[in-house]
């Protein structure tokens, strides 16, 4: 039965493609595959499945918490997993060691809670830590300052357990290319490093997908691949495409009803949208409740596809939770026909990213944000 509401499109051979990009951008380099936030928004196991075989030996997937990271574990059961945000508590760092994973020690606050469950242990076992050290290089979130670096390194080095050791950093404005900030973060990141004793043995990380296609000289060991693997862009006021990225998602609906609004009526909530003529206008099923930008303005774009043609429309008033108005004039479309909000569909594309432009946010955001009224079809 065809579906009257909404429902999206996953394209895993897109998906792979995106990763091979990945490769060509940043050769040699091993990937780090990141599927946090159920993959952006894009299932989780259905992206984790879809990457499996076109993953190298000593590649990896990475999220956010341990939750996530337990939760991956059941269809990623070979595969090295890290958690970026690290343990909070003893049970939590308990569960990422014993589970196998590898995380981010990010601050002294960490290293402490490290520091007393290895007295926990009073030796009687040698556990693998598999520690990314995250520096703070000038992003200002997670990671350690230069001035307690130094000391928290050479505590790790002085255990001699097994395990992997990697020196990471994270950019603050890798999608702006003429930014100061990303050439002063990639010479602090190569100064810290270089100060710390036997660190030349560590892989080292700084590159997430701004910086897999515009910093070649900041790729290091390990590249972490995000929002590029679902097709968008990683830079500003640019779509995927320009990166040689293949949407994953493709967002569809239908049209409901077709009505005809008189000159001089209004159209939706608020009444924002004016009619300066006789307007047929579209209602589609599909708004907020589904994920839709609410915010997304009049005029911003969705394809219809009607007569074996696709036609642009554009959004007419406000969203709503279960549908949104377009303005069909010169559109000979019916009800029952499908739209396309993003993706591709018919041989033509609509970029996330240019509809993320229109509502004032960025693709990351609307993908994230599509509810579990959508059904699913991969």
């Amino acid at each position: 039965m065809p579906d009257s509401h909404s429902w999206a499109h996953i394209d895993v051979e897109a998906l792979r493609h995106n990763l091979e990009r990945a490769r060509i951008s940043a050769p040699g380099r091993r990937v780090c595959a990141v599927i946090k936030a159920n993959a952006y928004g894009h299932g989780v196991h259905t992206v984790a499945k879809a990457l499996q075989p076109v993953l190298h030996g000593n590649d990896l997937f990475a999220v956010a918490t341990l939750h996530e990271a337990l939760t991956l574990r059941h269809t990623a059961s070979t595969e090295a997993i890290l958690v970026m945000r690290g343990p909070l508590t003893l049970e939590e760092l308990t569960l990422l060691v014993q589970g196998g994973f590898h995380w981010v020690l990010h601050s002294r606050y960490q290293a402490e809670l490290l520091k007393n469950w290895l007295k926990s242990l009073a030796g009687a076992v040698s556990p693998t830590l598999n520690i990314w050290l995250k520096i703070n290089t000038g992003m200002n979130r997670l990671g350690l300052p230069a001035e307690e670096l130094h000391d928290i390194w050479r505590w790790l080095q002085s255990l001699k357990l097994p395990g992997e050791r990697v020196l990471m950093s994270h950019f603050a404005t890798a999608d702006e290319p003429e930014h100061v900030l990303a050439h002063q973060q990639q010479t602090a990141f190569a100064e810290l490093i270089n100060s710390l004793p036997d660190a030349e043995h560590c892989s080292r990380s700084l590159s997430a997908s701004a910086g897999i296609v515009s910093w070649p000289q900041a790729h290091h060991d390990i590249v972490r691949p995000g929002i590029m693997l679902y097709g968008a862009s990683p830079m500003a006021d640019t779509d995927g495409s320009y990166y040689q990225l293949k949407p994953v998602m493709s967002l569809k609906s239908r049209l409901l009803t077709i009505n005809h609004v008189k000159a001089g009526d209004t159209v939706g909530y608020g009444a924002t949208y004016h009619c300066d003529q006789d307007t047929p206008i579209g209602v589609i099923g599909i708004g907020y409740g589904d994920g839709y930008p609410r915010h997304a303005p009049s005029g911003t774009p969705v394809l219809i596809y009607a007569h074996g043609e696709v036609w642009e429309a554009p959004l007419a008033g406000r969203v709503s939770m279960d549908m949104l108005t377009v303005d069909l004039r010169g559109i000979p479309a019916s009800p029952g026909d499908e739209v396309l909000l993003w993706g591709q569909s018919w041989g033509s594309e609509l970029p996330a990213d240019r509809i993320a432009r229109y509502a004032g946010t960025i693709a990351y955001e609307l993908f994230c944000q599509v509810t579990s009224r959508v059904r699913f079809i991969v």
